[in-house]
């Protein structure tokens, strides 16, 4: 079996990031200005967002797991996620601060952000917004880092985790990826006895209540099958099992189960559960391009230098949205502002990257070694060599 250091070498999963992360931006671009004009987005532009994110925490187990080291402990690993992950979210929540609470510019409104306060910004600061199941609370702050919360669930769960799944024998690793799917079919399906209000604005087919929103989309527990799916994935391509779907058909795949579940699900199932599979079957072929050394668009030095970017550009792009639509006064339409705000959030993206991202995980990331019990590595087990 290929060794962890050597399979985490996919660069066109890093380019296949930016793809994710331009899918949220136009989700959010053209939902920032309905909800200004009093309408919202046609539901396959408004679940490109949806989708992106799911593939962001698909692709993190994904990852995670293919780079884990055998001889990390899990205090390093924390540490280094932390490093990673919460300077820019601070420097990007204080932009946020100046402007809607020192300026009083409105706040960008996605999807629902009624009766945000002072406590939900600070539980947004902490990152732990959105364990408090409260309106005022799941978006506050910079709306677009609930999923932050998430992440910091997955990765204080990594540990705990990974042994786990490195002792699924390969034969099951197929079962194991259906039940992790399947998994993240159960969330939604026990959402449907949910009572409650409908949003007053749904881009989704049918009804979605608050409360559904915020347990099938929000929610970190109700995301984790996601993570743990891509875990197993990372298991399945460094066992070396053979990938049937190409990465072509599975984008196609993914094109045709959103416009079909738009046609034929509640909508609770179309925040995550409809394109998981889908999603999963796009990661794995876009794995094995690198591996057999297919040519792909998505290694190209420049989509790979926008996938570093991801990151950073996530978090900043809805607060440059919201911004440029201020400033204009609401004369243009989504077209104009997402054309003027795309470069504009690609020059903040680069500044968080080059000035706070990467000296922070150079001066913080390593810390001192301690003699901790090690993480557990994709090792073949002794029946398997």
């Amino acid at each position: 079996m290929p060794s962890p250091v050597a399979c985490a070498s996919l660069p066109s999963l890093t380019g296949l990031r930016f793809v994710a992360a331009s899918g949220v931006f136009v989700c959010h671009a053209a939902t920032l200005d309905a909800a200004r004009t009093a309408g919202w987005p046609k539901p396959a532009l408004f679940l490109l967002g949806p989708v992106g994110v799911s593939l962001f925490f698909v692709l993190s187990g994904f990852v995670l797991t293919l780079s884990a080291r055998e001889t990390d402990s899990a205090r390093s690993f924390w540490r280094r996620r932390l490093v990673k992950v919460c300077p820019n979210h601070w420097v990007v929540w204080m932009l946020i601060m100046v402007l809607f609470r020192g300026i009083g510019m409105p706040r960008p409104g996605i999807g629902v952000v009624d009766g945000v306060t002072a406590w939900g910004d600070v539980a947004n600061a902490l990152l732990v917004h959105t364990l408090v199941p409260l309106p005022g609370f799941a978006l506050a702050g910079n709306g677009v880092a609930w999923s932050l919360t998430c992440e910091l669930l997955f990765y204080l769960l990594f540990p705990l985790l990974l042994p786990l799944v490195a002792r699924i024998r390969t034969r099951w690793l197929t079962a194991a990826a259906a039940a992790a799917a399947l998994a993240a079919w159960t969330v939604p399906l026990l959402s449907l006895g949910l009572d409650g209000p409908p949003l007053r604005q749904a881009s989704l087919p049918g009804t979605v209540t608050g409360t559904q929103l915020l347990l099938v989309y929000l929610f970190p527990p109700s995301r984790l099958p996601e993570f743990v799916l891509g875990m197993i994935l990372a298991r399945m391509h460094a066992s070396g099992l053979p990938v049937r779907v190409g990465a072509v058909p599975s984008a196609g795949l993914l094109c045709a189960v959103l416009f079909l579940g738009i046609a034929v699900l509640p909508a609770p199932f179309l925040l995550a559960a409809a394109t998981v599979v889908p999603v999963a079957l796009l990661i794995r072929a876009t794995a094995a391009l690198d591996v057999r050394g297919r040519g792909s668009v998505l290694r190209t030095p420049a989509l790979v230098r926008l996938g570093e970017l991801s990151y950073a550009f996530y978090l900043v792009h809805a607060t440059v949205i919201a911004t440029v639509l201020y400033c204009v006064g609401g004369r243009w339409g989504a077209v104009p502002v997402a054309v003027v705000s795309l470069p504009v959030a690609l020059a903040a993206s680069w500044l968080l990257y080059t000035r706070v991202e990467r000296p922070c995980i150079r001066r913080f990331a390593a810390g001192r070694p301690r003699p901790l019990p090690a993480m557990v590595s994709l090792r073949p087990l002794p029946e398997e060599d």
